[in-house]
């Protein structure tokens, strides 16, 4: 029988995981900003697993997750968070995210994977992990853009010509003249001479 995960947003699913999050490696990769005044209040890996809460949490935006945030002592938990006072507010998170880079979380990946492919050595296959960082996301971010602002680099593809036609001839079909009324329905059907 295959064993399940816990529920998503859990406190037993963030307990299952916490352990397999590499916190030496992300403080290493990301340091505090030097800067004059006080300290920074977070690392590297808390700020990480705050992010990492907007995704295993039902609050995926930052601004529901920092007023859920005091409520939840698993959360607070997972992201190793002192007391429910000194929280990250949304605009350390939006700055720690755009400071992620590529090639940082590549390496945390690569530290996660080595511990699973680690376990596997004594089986004999083959393993493959898909790595779908450099995969544009499918968003609809440019849907409102209107059609007569984007100009045209090349002929028009074989599946939207085809999509025309099709609309072509569903106008043509609307088109059609057609009679309503209270007259027989049988009488104006039949076909027999």
């Amino acid at each position: 029988m295959k064993r399940r995960l816990p529920t998503t947003g859990t406190g037993a699913l963030l307990e299952l995981l916490s352990p397999y999050i590499p916190d030496d490696l992300i403080n290493g990769l990301w340091k505090p900003r030097a800067r004059r005044g006080r300290p920074a209040l977070f690392s590297g890996a808390q700020l990480f697993r705050v992010l990492l809460l907007s995704l295993l949490t039902p609050a995926h935006s930052f601004n529901l997750l920092t007023e859920l945030l005091p409520e939840h002592r698993t959360w607070r938990w997972f992201a190793r968070l002192r007391n429910r006072r000194e929280l990250p507010d949304v605009r350390m998170l939006h700055d720690f995210r755009s400071r992620l880079e590529l090639n940082h979380l590549r390496q945390i990946n690569e530290s996660l994977l080595q511990g699973l492919l680690d376990g596997t050595g004594r089986f004999a296959k083959t393993v493959a992990v898909i790595d779908s960082t450099d995969l544009p996301a499918a968003t609809n971010a440019y849907k409102k853009i209107p059609a007569g602002s984007t100009a045209r680099t090349g002929p028009t593809p074989v599946v939207a010509a085809a999509k025309k036609a099709r609309a072509d001839v569903s106008l043509d079909i609307k088109s059609t003249p057609s009679e309503s009324g209270c007259a027989s329905v049988i009488r104006a059907f039949c076909w027999c001479p």
